[in-house]
């Protein structure tokens, strides 16, 4: 049983891969801009209308947006893992042309580590100053 949520996962996160427009894409020969300032936000002050819709889509792989007031937070979920240990890193948020890149990785438990068997629905949200920039996602 694991090892059919561990290949569901994969092919959940290579069908993400081959559908999501990357930054890389958004200009031909764009270079990475700006880097723009960042705060991971804690489930405990993530806005509760972004919440329940990231709850609601966590069990998938997922990117969204949400503004409010003079803050943008975004989200990315990578979707039910079959264990417990997987975090989310956030390579980098910047600029390149007029898109807000947003650049994660997932990171799965360590081989020494030990993780519950429970499966675990990663995801990560951060908040930035408001912008009228698209927002793209790299993972």
């Amino acid at each position: 049983m694991g090892v059919k949520k561990r290949i569901l996962g994969c092919l959940v996160a290579l069908a993400l891969l081959c559908t999501m427009a990357g930054c890389e894409a958004v200009e031909e020969g764009g270079e990475r801009g700006k880097d723009w300032d960042y705060t991971v936000v804690p489930t405990a002050d993530i806005p509760a209308d972004f919440l329940a819709e990231i709850d609601s889509k966590k069990i998938n792989a997922f990117q969204m947006s949400y503004q409010e007031a003079e803050y943008l937070y975004i989200a990315v979920g990578y979707g039910e893992q079959a264990s417990g240990g997987f975090n989310i890193k956030v390579v980098g948020l910047y600029e390149q042309g007029n898109s807000l890149c947003m650049e994660t990785s997932l990171n799965g438990p360590g081989e020494d580590e030990t993780v519950s068997d429970k499966a675990s629905y990663p995801y990560i949200v951060v908040k930035t100053q408001k912008t009228d920039k698209d927002v793209k996602y790299v993972t």
